[in-house]
């Protein structure tokens, strides 16, 4: 059987309909399936809570008497069809009504400009493909009269390492020359960190406790190609809807400069849980150059000061240990799911939701948006008043846990606005219970009647 089939979906269809709690009219699931997991929203007569609930009270009577739980046959059918495509996950809505005739599969076939979430298969148009918030196209560069710091000693780095890693074996002169030639605008790399690479290309750098709170790390090799992308602003990006208003947080010391990442925050070793330690050849105004930054992957955007120098972080002579680590900048789902926080009347990436005109640095004004993020009946009000910005390059629909957009509509207006900029469409394939089964249940309702 194939996914395209009414056999593959009907056991999922009917555990749906059995599922529902009592007295209600249509039960649906919309979400993605595929690569043998799902994920998605399940609605009943539209509203998402009431199952909820009754699955709490059926989930209680499992405990007590032993018995399977309220998703049990949910589960058995979907991974039956997850198990057919283990490539791809499809985008799908399956409506079972209070009556088999009414039953419908939808699978939804994505163009390349949308792009789905797990709270519904249409989360963003991107009107402009490939097209990033202008802060993650913005740059930074070395302020003039930028110096290291009285504490930069490359020698200090040097003797480090050979006590604490005996058995290093440096980097190739030639290797460090190529990191060098690949920075942006000429840089060149500080003293200590050619004294690093020098003495060893890799490895694990352990520090025993009493020489501080900073324990060591493993050097990030210079040929290390993820750990020195990771951190990019193009990597840091997700989604229009998590990340069109991802800023920075202001180093309230003024030693980093505020920007989404940068190249010029040169990774040298990795803590083991995913984050950075880089040297700043960027600094701001109040600090140094070949300063220690921290990038944390649980921060969207920016860099949080750690050592004036290679040699002071080696030393313990390091900073707060989670400075700038701002909750508004991490991921999660305030920032994948709060739409309703935006102001909807047409305030861009960066604008408060209150209306007030504040606006984070390097955003654009209300009138010039980058990203709207609506529901689709105020799409819809857009649209047919012709007055969707020009300016945008992508287009959210509110993803709400509770009351997501319906797919219908979803698919209505992300169609309108594809082709509002001439874009392939989004394709839907209708699957129904056969003509012969639809007979069988209204035979099988007159006789038991």
């Amino acid at each position: 059987m194939s996914l395209t089939e009414w056999q593959t979906w009907e056991p999922f269809v009917d555990a749906l309909r059995r599922s529902a709690p009592p007295g209600t009219e249509v039960s649906e699931f919309v979400g993605m399936i595929g690569r043998g997991a799902w994920q998605g929203t399940y609605l009943d007569d539209g509203a998402a809570d009431v199952r909820r609930d009754h699955y709490r009270e059926l989930a209680r009577e499992a405990a007590r008497t032993g018995g399977r739980g309220p998703k049990a046959d949910l589960d058995d059918a979907l991974r039956a069809v997850a198990g057919l495509s283990p490539d791809v996950e499809q985008p799908v809505r399956v409506r079972a009504g209070a009556r088999s005739g009414e039953d419908v599969v939808e699978l939804v076939t994505l163009p390349p400009a949308v792009v789905s979430g797990p709270v519904t298969p249409v989360l963003e148009v991107v009107l402009e493909p490939g097209a990033l918030p202008a802060q993650h196209l913005a740059t930074i560069a070395p302020l003039p009269g930028a110096a290291p710091a009285p504490s930069a000693d490359p020698d200090a780095v040097t003797r480090v390492i050979v006590e604490r890693m005996p058995d290093a074996v440096g980097a190739a002169p030639d290797e460090i020359t190529a990191a060098e030639a690949a920075l942006p605008d000429g840089v060149l790399l500080p003293g200590e960190v050619r004294a690093l690479y020098t003495a060893a290309g890799s490895g694990n750098l352990k520090l025993a406790a009493e020489e501080g709170r900073f324990g060591g790390f493993e050097i990030v090799p210079l040929n290390g190609g993820f750990l020195r992308e990771a951190f990019l602003p193009a990597a840091r990006f997700s989604t229009w809807t998590a990340d069109a208003d991802a800023f920075a947080a202001e180093d309230p010391a003024g030693r980093v400069q505020a920007a989404i990442g940068s190249p010029l925050w040169f990774p040298v070793g990795t803590d083991g849980a995913g984050n950075v330690y880089a040297v700043d050849l960027a600094p701001a105004a109040n600090g140094h150059v070949g300063q220690v930054v921290l990038l944390y992957h649980e921060l969207r955007a920016g860099a949080a000061y750690r050592a004036e120098s290679l040699a002071a972080l080696l030393a313990g002579q390091v900073g707060p240990d989670r400075i700038g680590l701002d909750k508004a900048d991490r991921r999660g789902d305030e920032a994948g799911h709060r739409g309703d926080e935006l102001d909807q009347r047409g305030d861009g990436p960066g604008q408060r939701g209150d209306g007030t005109g504040q606006r984070e640095p390097g955003s654009r004004p209300s009138a010039e948006p980058e990203f709207l993020n609506l529901d689709p009946a105020a799409w819809a009000e857009r649209l047919d008043a012709g007055t969707v910005p020009t300016t945008l390059k992508a287009a959210g629909l509110v993803p709400d846990r509770t009351h997501p957009p319906a797919l219908t509509d979803a698919i209505s207006v992300a169609n309108r606005l594809l082709e509002l900029r001439g874009l392939a469409p989004i394709e839907v394939t209708r699957l129904t219970r056969p003509a012969q089964q639809k007979r069988e249940g209204l035979f099988g309702r007159l006789f038991s009647r």
